[in-house]
C-alpha cells in the first residue's frame, strides 16, 4: 500500500509538470489565475490563495477525474455540475437565457421595462436603416439576419414551471420584423423560415443536445443566404449544390450543451447527419467581400458553406470583439472602422433571438460616427468633455472620488466618465445621426475609399 500510494504520488506529480498523457479538454469557460509573489502579497494570504487555486485548476489528470466525477453524479444521483444548462422534456436541453427570452424575462437583463426596451429597439433599428442607406450609395448592401430560436421552434420541450416568467418585456424577435418592413431595412428572418420548416423536412432542425441550429440545416440555409444576397445586391454569386446526406460522428457545434456537462457518455446515441457542399463554377460569378458582425450561429453557417470559393474574404467580427478569418487584425478596436466597411460589398449583422436585444453592440454607432465625422472629430468631442469635468467642481469630485474607490488614476476615471457620458448622451454630442432623418455630412476621406472599391471583382 505504501509502494502503491508514493507510485500514485508520483504519476499525479509528473502528470502536473509536464502532462505526457494528453487529456481531453473540458467545455466551458474558466478564469486563469495569475500568481504573483510579493511581500505584501504573501502577508496578507494573497499569494497563498493565487497558489490553491492555480492548482485547482492544473492538477494532473483534473479532466479525465471531473469527467468521472460528473458521470457519477449524474447516473447515481441525476445531477449535473453546470448551473447554465437546463434539461427539458425528453432530455433536451436548454440554457438558462432560452427560458428567459420564452417566458419574457430577457428585457429585464437590459432595462428595467419593457418601454425602456422598446426605445432601444427603436433607435437600433433606426441607426441600422441609416447605415443601410448611406453605404447603399457606394454600393455596398448591408442587412440583418436573425437566426432560428431553438426555445421558440421546440417550447413544447422546455420545463415546465420554471418560476421566471415577469410580464411586461418585449420579444426581440418579434419587434424587429415588424420596424424593418415599416422603416424598409434589409433582413432575412430564418426564425420564421424555420418554423414554416418544422415537421416538414427529412433532417433534424436542432438536436436535442445543441444550442445552435444543426449543422446540416445550416448548410441548406446557406444557399438561401447566397440567393437572398444576390436578390439584394444585383450581383451574381457562385451557387452551392449538395451530395446525399450521410451519417457522421458528432460535430461539437451539434452537440455542444451536453460537451458542457463535461460527462464521460453521451447522454443518448443520435445518428447525425451531415452533407456536403459544392460550388458550382460560374465564370460569370463575382466574389464580393463579405463581412459579418455577430454571435456564435454564424460559426456553424460559414463553416457549412464553401465560403473561400464564393467569397474574396469573410472577415467574422464576433460580438464585435474579435476578429476572425482576417490575418490583419485580432480585435476590433484595432481596425480601421471606416476603411473596413468601404472595403466590403455585404455587411451582415447576423444575431439569434437572444442576442438580437444588442442589435447595435457597439458597431452601429462606431460605423455612422466614421462615416459621418472626418478622423479625429470624436477625439476632440472627448478632450472637450474633459476639460467640461474639470471645469465643473462637483462633477470632477465625483471623479476623483471614484478613482480612489476603484483605486485607478484620475486620469482613468475621466476617461471612463467621459465614455459612459458619452454613450448614455450621444444625442447631444453627436446629433446628427441620433436624429430623425439619414445623416448628410460624410467623412472627406470616404471619396478616396470609394475611388479604390472594386464590388464583386472577379477572381481570376
Amino acid at each position: 500500500m505504501f509502494i502503491g500510494t508514493i507510485v500514485l504520488f508520483c504519476m499525479l506529480l509528473i502528470q502536473t509538470l509536464f502532462q505526457p498523457i494528453p487529456m481531453k479538454e473540458l467545455k466551458g469557460e474558466t478564469n486563469p489565475v495569475e500568481v504573483q509573489f510579493s511581500f505584501e502579497n504573501y502577508k496578507t494570504n494573497v499569494f497563498q490563495q493565487q497558489v490553491n487555486d492555480y492548482l485547482n485548476l492544473h492538477f494532473g489528470f483534473r479532466e479525465w477525474l471531473i469527467r468521472l466525477y460528473n458521470q457519477y453524479e449524474w447516473d447515481f444521483y441525476g445531477k449535473k455540475e453546470n448551473y447554465d444548462v437546463f434539461f427539458g422534456k425528453d432530455n433536451w436541453l436548454f440554457f438558462y437565457e432560452h427560458m428567459l427570452d420564452q417566458y419574457e424575462s430577457l428585457t429585464y437583463k437590459y432595462t428595467n421595462s419593457g418601454e425602456e426596451m422598446t426605445a432601444i429597439f427603436e433607435r437600433d433599428a433606426k441607426l441600422t436603416y441609416y447605415l443601410q442607406e448611406i453605404l447603399k450609395e457606394y454600393g455596398i448592401t448591408v442587412f440583418v439576419g436573425i437566426a432560428p430560436s431553438k426555445n421558440e421552434l421546440f417550447s413544447e420541450y422546455l420545463p415546465e414551471n420554471p418560476g421566471i416568467n415577469r410580464p411586461g418585456g418585449v420579444w426581440s424577435d418579434q419587434f424587429y420584423p415588424k420596424k424593418f418592413d415599416e422603416l424598409g431595412v434589409n433582413y432575412i428572418n430564418f426564425n420564421e423560415i424555420f418554423k414554416s420548416l418544422k415537421g416538414h423536412t427529412d433532417y433534424p432542425l436542432f438536436y436535442k443536445s445543441g444550442s445552435h441550429y444543426s449543422v446540416i440545416a445550416a448548410a441548406y440555409l446557406g444557399d438561401t443566404l447566397i440567393h437572398f444576397m444576390e436578390s439584394k445586391s444585383g450581383l451574381n454569386l457562385l451557387n452551392v449544390e449538395y451530395d446525399k446526406p450521410h451519417y457522421d460522428k458528432a460535430t461539437d457545434i451539434d452537440r455542444d450543451m451536453e460537451n458542457l456537462l463535461n460527462l464521460i457518455r453521451p447522454l443518448e446515441k443520435v445518428d447525425y447527419m451531415y452533407l456536403n457542399v459544392r460550388a458550382i463554377p460560374d465564370s460569370t460569378a463575382v466574389h464580393p467581400r463579405w463581412l459579418t458582425i455577430g454571435d456564435s450561429f454564424f460559426w456553424n453557417l460559414l463553416g457549412a458553406l464553401p465560403h473561400h470559393e464564393i467569397f474574396n474574404g469573410t472577415p467574422f467580427w464576433y460580438y464585435n470583439k474579435e476578429v476572425h478569418f482576417d490575418p490583419n487584425y485580432k480585435y476590433t478596436n484595432e481596425v480601421d472602422q471606416l476603411e473596413e466597411l468601404m472595403k466590403s460589398d455585404f455587411i451582415l449583422l447576423y444575431w439569434c433571438p437572444i442576442n438580437l436585444y444588442c442589435l447595435e453592440h457597439g458597431f452601429l454607432i462606431k460605423s455612422l460616427k466614421a462615416l459621418c465625422y472626418e478622423d479625429g472629430y470624436e477625439q476632440k468631442v472627448k478632450e472637450n468633455l474633459k476639460q467640461t469635468i474639470k471645469n465643473d467642481p462637483k462633477w470632477y469630485a465625483s471623479v476623483v472620488q471614484k478613482a480612489k474607490e476603484d483605486n485607478i488614476s484620475i486620469e482613468e476615471a475621466l476617461n471612463q466618465n467621459v465614455e459612459y457620458t458619452l454613450n448614455e448622451q450621444g444625442e447631444e454630442y453627436f446629433p446628427e445621426i441620433f436624429g430623425d432623418k439619414i445623416p448628410t455630412i460624410r467623412n472627406s476621406r470616404i471619396k478616396q475609399l470609394a475611388a479604390k472599391r472594386t464590388i464583386g471583382k472577379t477572381k481570376q
